[in-house]
């Protein structure tokens, strides 16, 4: 027997093994890791474990072209920005991990996410401005160009990835690389042609990260965004993912495939539409194809989830934007493969982010266009498919439509529009973006109230994980309290720290979560009902803010227009940033292999001797931890 045939045969027994087994239902919530309180974040998960209320966590993000030797025992070149210590903390992750797993939370390791699978130059160019200029986010072009030909590296391309605010360089983004190094990748790319059902296919190797990419449409040449270290080391990400996850001692991976300026330029069909976007649909199979034939040979009883488009499982006409029929168009052909997944780690459907504006027809049918409705909608395009789901919330103000530009389209995650899909999708489980976001506004839920109601659903309201609530990092172990009532009305119960609403029949909790050593704050404490100026100060939670233009009801920790000035300290002078005792890049030093820099707001380590070569644009210096929390997950959509 060849070795691809054996290695797909195990893949095929593994795919088989997950179908046969009863599956808990999953809460799960994903985490966003960086070095200023990322591993205080998952040290408080830790040691509360046994009381939040979810039983998955997702830690995000590590790179796509992540590489990672097997005993290695270091995240240097994982993209993951956990830490800055000797092994980018990976000892410390490791006993997170082990914690949270001896106290009923898997831990899955995510891959992707939006800024580690955006292209800007193919996004703007081919997404954002491929389809005219009467398209939601055209606006950003105008905005910080003025015309798409004026879109450049110099502005971002005018910013469509993220906007200026974000500080970001070509180093903050990545892609999904083809490892055509890989026999892995070889038999799973075989495997997707083999049984392709639409357009031939065509893979693009050419396309690596750190490479210069020619344009075959107008002949530009830009550098693809994202790590080449794996190809110059002949690795494959893919199997070192898994190599990294048996180490560290993780549950499941987590595939975060939002590649949508991929489907946008290899579309295929008649000028003015439809279209189909079957080369997407083939590289993501063969990169989960290639994770599930590694899965098998390497960590057998490793799980696999996915993040999937809302409307993924649609098979209507395709106009562009959205991934629209990729998960749809993978069952289709690739059964197996999509139903490997489901029956693992499960198919987690990106259910927010949307929009109820009708001039770009954001509503997917008539009378379709609250959360509510859409969720329920698109989540049934799954199940009316046979494929099995996930569905998902995101806590606070949506990413999308951008809340300066068209806050009235939002369709944030409020207390009403939560009963209804629980109603209909909550015994299925579920999970969210993001543990430590904020509300943003006192009428949006709260992740930790989010995550009780979502907990309650799927697994009894009686389970006593369900009454816990996400522990602040520093903070003692949370406390709960559970009365029993006879009422059919939703209650809410306010303490001085935290607000809990509960939806049910029978139980209404409260959850206090206790700082430890709070800081002294000498300013006066933000209030929803004050109305403040420009260049008001107040404190919220310990930190102190300063607000840009004139707030009344938005929360300091939602981010604009409050600016935060760091943690109170008595005086109100706020402490150095991460990156403090780090030098600031200076293009006159000379830096020997090993020195470490700060540069638009990251921490730089150069691979070699190197003068005046600039962080984020040359090689020698390789880019690790954020010295802050400002890179987000988003998803714009056209």
């Amino acid at each position: 027997m060849h070795l691809t045939t054996a290695i797909l045969s195990v893949a095929s027994a593994f795919a088989l093994a997950w179908t046969s087994q009863a599956a808990t239902p999953v809460v799960g919530g994903y985490v966003l890791l960086n070095p200023t309180n990322g591993p205080a974040k998952l040290q408080a998960l830790a040691q509360n474990a046994a009381n939040i209320p979810i039983n998955r966590l997702y830690l995000a993000f590590a790179r796509p072209g992540l590489t990672y030797v097997p005993g290695s025992n270091t995240l240097q070149h994982v993209g993951l920005n956990y830490a800055t210590t000797a092994d980018y903390g990976f000892a410390d992750l490791k006993t997170q991990v082990t914690t949270l797993q001896a106290n009923g939370v898997e831990v899955f390791l995510s891959v992707g996410g939006w800024n580690y699978g955006c292209f800007p130059y193919v996004y703007t160019y081919y997404s954002v401005g491929g389809y005219g200029t009467s398209t939601p986010n055209y606006y950003k072009i105008q905005d910080n160009g003025g015309s798409l030909a004026a879109c450049t590296e110099a502005n971002m391309w005018c910013y469509t990835c993220e906007p200026q605010s974000e500080n970001t360089t070509l180093a903050d983004f990545d892609i999904f690389p083809e490892p055509s190094n890989s026999t892995t990748w070889i038999a799973a790319q075989q495997y997707i042609i083999s049984k392709a059902g639409g357009d031939p296919p065509v893979f693009h190797p050419e396309m690596r990260p750190g490479q210069s990419w020619t344009d075959s449409q107008n002949q530009q040449v830009n550098t693809v965004p994202g790590d080449g270290y794996f190809a110059s080391v002949n690795r494959d990400p893919y199997q070192d993912l898994v190599y990294l996850a048996k180490d560290l001692g993780l549950a499941g991976v987590d595939i975060d495939y939002e590649e949508m300026w991929h489907a946008d330029y290899y579309k295929n069909g008649p000028s003015a539409g439809p279209w189909t976007s079957h080369q997407t649909v083939y590289k993501y199979g063969a990169i989960m194809k290639d994770v599930l034939l590694n899965i098998a040979a390497i960590q057998p009883t490793l799980k696999l989830s996915t993040a999937a488009s809302a409307a993924g499982g649609l098979s209507t006409n395709w106009w562009g934007g959205n991934l629209k029929n990729i998960w749809y168009n993978l069952n289709k052909w690739y059964p197996d493969v999509y139903q490997g997944i489901a029956n693992s780690g499960g198919v987690n459907i990106m259910t927010y982010d949307l929009s109820d504006n009708t001039q770009y027809s954001e509503c997917p049918d008539t009378g379709v266009c609250s959360l509510s409705q859409q969720v329920v909608y698109y989540m049934n395009s799954y199940a009316s498919n046979g494929m099995s789901a996930l569905v998902g919330y995101e806590i606070g103000i949506p990413a999308y439509p951008d809340p300066t530009h068209d806050p009235t389209h939002q369709l944030p995650l409020i207390q009403s529009e939560l009963t209804t899909i629980l109603g209909s999708l909550g015994s299925k489980g579920g999970f969210f973006w993001e543990l430590y976001k904020p509300a943003g506004t006192t009428a949006n839920v709260d992740a930790s109230t989010a995550a009780q109601q979502i907990c309650k659903s799927a697994l009894g309201a009686s389970t006593p994980r369900c009454s816990g609530v996400i522990p602040q990092p520093g903070s003692t172990s949370p406390t709960s309290t559970v009365t029993v009532t006879q009422t059919s009305t939703q209650t809410t119960t306010q303490t001085q720290t935290q607000t809990t609403t509960v939806v049910t029949k029978t139980t209404t909790t409260t959850a206090t979560a206790t700082p430890t050593n709070p800081a002294t704050c000498s300013v006066a404490a933000w209030s929803a009902t004050t109305a403040y100026s420009s260049g008001a100060v107040v404190s919220y939670n310990g930190h102190q803010y300063t607000a840009q233009w004139w707030s009344q009801n938005n929360l300091p920790t939602a981010g604009a227009p409050w600016t935060d000035n760091g943690v109170c300290s008595g005086g109100g002078n706020p402490p150095a940033g991460s990156c403090a005792g780090v030098n600031a890049w200076s293009s006159s030093t000379a830096y020997s292999g090993g020195a470490k820099i700060t540069y638009g707001g990251y921490i730089y380590t150069a691979q070699w001797w190197t003068q005046g070569d600039t962080p984020g644009s040359a090689q020698v210096w390789t880019v690790g931890a954020a010295c802050s929390a400002t890179l987000r997950r988003r998803l714009y959509s056209l």
